[in-house]
């Protein structure tokens, strides 16, 4: 039995005696892969950053190109200089208090300015619509969509629907959109819906306008 001991103790001896030998060259080794790892990642972040971060931004606009489905990048303005970088167009303060224009784009391809787009929020019944119109160099609307996430179901919604939103194509900047009859452009209204639709239309009517001064229209 004490010979066995012995034994075991030599072996402990010798392994921790080997250990010593090898002095500090693993924990050297184990170091340099770890920082040549983290070196690798930094490197693939830094580049890859400009590719994610296009990825993201096209993520974002994926809703814009509804509308400009050809475009290809989408300029945000200031709303206190809206439309200072579109040729040709004039910058507009849209900042006012009481405004409902909350966003202003310049939509691009291949670097060539092609519209505008504008998103407005007029309150209905239950709160904001958000509305987006894009507009071409001319001042026709082309094409705009509508949240009434917000309104009341199965009434205010409807402004968000089929039906109300084929009429609402066709206008130009310098219309008047309205169900009244002494608009220019006239629409059918929305039963049980005539709030959510009185704000529709002061959504497109303020981005009409904000539309006919930027492109220089009027």
């Amino acid at each position: 039995m004490a010979k066995n001991a012995d034994k075991s103790h030599n072996t402990a001896g010798e392994d921790k005696t080997r250990f010593i030998e090898r002095g500090f060259m693993p924990a050297i080794i184990l170091t340099l892969i770890a920082v040549v790892s983290i070196a690798l990642l930094a490197l693939t972040e830094y580049i890859t950053a400009d590719a994610r971060a296009y990825q993201q931004q096209y993520m974002a606009d994926a809703n814009k190109r509804t509308i400009f489905v050809d475009a290809d990048s989408f300029h945000a303005e200031e709303l206190e200089n809206a439309g200072a970088s579109l040729e040709g167009g004039n910058s507009v303060d849209l900042s006012v208090d009481g405004s409902v224009i909350r966003e202003v784009f310049i939509a691009e391809r291949d670097g060539k300015q092609i519209g505008i787009l504008i998103t407005a929020k007029p309150i209905g019944y239950g709160g904001a619509l958000t509305i987006m119109l894009g507009y071409d160099l001319e001042g026709n609307m082309i094409g705009l969509t509508i949240d009434a996430s917000t309104q009341t179901a199965g009434l205010g919604t409807k402004v968000g629907e089929a039906d109300f939103l084929q009429q609402l194509s066709g206008f130009n900047a310098s219309d008047t959109v309205s169900a009244d009859s002494s608009a220019s452009f006239q629409v059918d209204s929305v039963s049980g819906a005539t709030i959510s639709a009185n704000a529709t239309f002061k959504g497109i009517n303020a981005a009409n306008e904000a539309a006919e001064q930027i492109l220089g229209l009027r």
